[in-house]
């Protein structure tokens, strides 16, 4: 089943840009959107801003970087930037309103997985399409 929509979430690391490399090579042939994620966690004691471009330099240079990323693998991306509570309820948020079918997730060790509260568990029982979990250096 080829997808149409594929999301991906992506920091600027080495791990993450194993990812997206490997996001664009799934989504291209299959002619898929391809969103991607930049997510800050935000602690509970400070207030959760919006994203606006522009007032956060950091992030608007990783936004580019992706897109850039993307662009030079022949695919044509969205970003999206979110401050969130959680990389977790960020992730199903976005790929609930934006519909996706797929979710490429990098999984930094298999002990975040037993956590009943982890950002991969909630993506796990919580996504609405198919995850892909990926770790670094496979």
């Amino acid at each position: 089943m080829p997808y149409e929509h594929v999301l991906t979430v992506y920091d600027g690391t080495p791990e993450s840009d194993d990812l997206l490399d490997m996001v664009c090579r799934i989504a291209k042939p299959q002619r898929a959107r391809l969103t991607i994620l930049i997510v800050r966690t935000v602690p509970l004691t400070k207030p959760l801003p919006q994203y606006a471009a522009g007032v956060n330099a950091e992030l608007d240079a990783l936004a580019q970087q992706a897109e850039k990323f993307a662009d030079k693998r022949g695919v044509k991306a969205a970003t999206a930037v979110r401050y969130a509570r959680a990389l977790g309820a960020a992730v199903v948020s976005e790929a609930r309103t934006r519909g996706v079918d797929l979710v490429a997730l990098l999984m930094p060790d298999v002990d975040s997985l037993t956590t009943s509260d982890s950002d991969i568990d909630k993506v796990l029982r919580q996504a609405t399409g198919a995850v892909m979990l990926c770790r670094p250096g496979s």
